[in-house]
């Protein structure tokens, strides 16, 4: 799948790029199109983002106002994008100059400018200082009733009273035709509108990019890329899962699945993970499960990506759901009453250190060129998914602290020196000796070694996970909030992590 955001050099193309992160995108699934680059080539989606005017010429006017600010290349990539879309047949979605290009791409035009033209004693434009707040709170939306009962629709309806962001001196005079509003202003303003019956097209003139961190504003975002989703889906450009299983014999394979970058955990893909571990462990027909990665690494923790993102948009809700699905990860790969080992080639940082801690046996490359080694993020200053616990589990008192006070990047010979690895495949990869191992488990009844998982995941240990976890995500939490994860991530160039996909720049409109 692959969603555009149309756009320019002077947007903050970081903060629409990170808005979708937040709301569930994967980061090598949005790419920022800018006036001059290479054509996109199909895409799933469409995201119109701010900017300067959309020329009056456009919509039969002739320039009225000194105000204005045009940006003709800008114009000629969204309307060729746009066109684009709709013959695709794809969704999309405008943000505050996004919504104008709307309307005027079909059929309608615009107030040139607003203080002027169409003084009703609202203030649109509010963000003229450059120092200003982006999320400060100019005016409330008032929803009007759909016609339809959409998903985007119910979400703008949601918003009803709420008070929005605004930094526009345009906006809408006469809709275009077949285009139904949603919102407006208390002066009776366009807001936000939809097209009905024709696929998803919606727009909304405040910039909800930069109030993300209020769920009601991430479901419009939400909504949007579910709409990419299933276009991609039907269209069969959905691409591979972030999780998937293979079978050998009985035994169960299940493969993270984003190699590119280290099978670094963002969307959707913790709880993709707990949700396969939990149905591979109720099947009858399954002895045994291995949990590996596909590619060069087992897994680089959380991607630094999305991390940037929520630390940015302040979006502490996304965060905290990121740190709860890999939780509920630690706590399937504890709890399934069947054997999970780990084979660990290559990298196991960050939470993938932690979740190959919490299967009941690791086996790690030990040879080049891609031998096994573990570490916590450099880039998160907080023990996840159970580590703390873990950690104490397998290894004595003092070397879990020392592992966990040194950050040290420990090596398969080491983490086995230290009990956090079982055992060690010395010429070649983990899998076929993780498999090896998997089978001489599967010559056991399935009710044996059911039992003996039970057992050996005793109420106590069980009671201590839980008691770890919630230990971690408050620490991890007040990281968030007290700039610690923030400067950590700044520094994290200078250390080994997840590998980023380049944003737009972040400059203020």
């Amino acid at each position: 799948m692959k969603i555009l955001i149309a756009s320019d050099a002077k947007q903050p193309n970081a903060t629409y790029r990170g808005a979708l992160l937040a709301a569930g995108a994967l980061p090598e699934e949005v790419v920022v199109v800018t006036p001059g680059d290479p054509d996109p080539g199909v895409f799933d989606g469409l995201m119109l983002a701010g900017g300067a005017d959309v020329a009056p010429t456009l919509y039969g006017e002739s320039p009225g106002t000194p105000t204005l600010e045009l940006h003709p290349e800008r114009d000629a990539l969204d309307f060729a994008l746009f066109s684009a879309a709709e013959r695709l047949g794809v969704p999309v979605f405008g943000i505050c100059r996004g919504l104008q290009t709307l309307n005027v791409a079909l059929g309608g035009t615009l107030w040139q400018d607003l203080p002027s033209q169409r003084a009703r004693g609202v203030s649109h434009e509010t963000d003229v200082n450059p120092h200003s707040r982006k999320d400060y709170p100019a005016h409330v939306v008032r929803a009007r009733p759909a016609p339809s009962p959409s998903r985007f629709a119910a979400a703008v309806a949601a918003l009803e009273g709420t008070s929005v962001n605004s930094r526009h001196h345009q906006g809408v005079k006469d809709l275009a035709p077949g285009l139904v509003p949603l919102a407006a202003s208390p002066d009776d303003l366009v807001e936000a509108f939809e097209r009905p019956g024709g696929g998803f097209l919606t727009a909304v003139q405040w910039h909800p990019e930069n109030l993300v961190a209020e769920r009601k504003q991430k479901a419009l975002f939400e909504a949007f890329l579910d709409a990419c989703r299933t276009r991609a889906r039907a269209s069969g450009r959905a691409g591979e899962p972030l999780v998937f299983v293979s079978l050998e014999g009985p035994l169960a394979v299940v493969k993270l699945a984003r190699p590119a970058v280290g099978n670094a955990f963002a969307g959707d893909m913790a709880e993709m993970l707990a949700d396969t571990v939990v149905a591979l462990a109720e099947d009858p027909t399954v002895p045994a499960i291995v949990l590996t990665g596909l590619g060069d690494a087992f897994s680089r923790g959380l991607d630094s990506d999305l991390l940037a993102a929520l630390v940015a948009l302040g979006d502490e809700e996304g965060f905290a759901s990121q740190l709860d699905a890999l939780s509920r990860v630690a706590r399937a790969l504890a709890w399934a009453p069947r054997p999970i080992l780990a084979a660990v080639d290559g990298p196991a940082f960050g939470a993938g250190f932690s979740l190959a801690l919490s299967c009941d046996q690791r086996i790690a490359r030990g040879s080049p060129p891609h031998e096994a080694v573990f570490g916590f993020s450099p880039f998160f200053p907080a023990l996840e998914a159970g580590a703390s616990v873990f950690l104490q589990f397998l290894a004595s008192p003092s070397a879990a602290a020392d592992v966990a006070f040194s950050g040290e990047t420990l090596s398969a010979a080491r983490a086995r020196e230290l009990g956090l690895v079982d055992l060690v495949a010395e010429d070649g990869p983990a899998l076929p000796l993780a498999l090896q191992r998997a089978a001489q488990y599967a010559e056991r009844p399935i009710a044996s070694l059911s039992a003996a998982k039970r057992v050996l995941a005793s109420r106590d240990r069980l009671v201590r996970l839980e008691d770890g976890l919630a230990r971690e995500k408050e620490s991890a939490l007040t990281s968030f909030r007290d700039g610690t994860l923030a400067a950590a991530l700044a520094s994290s160039h200078d250390h080994p992590g997840p590998p980023t996909s380049a944003g737009g720049p972040d400059r203020p409109q």
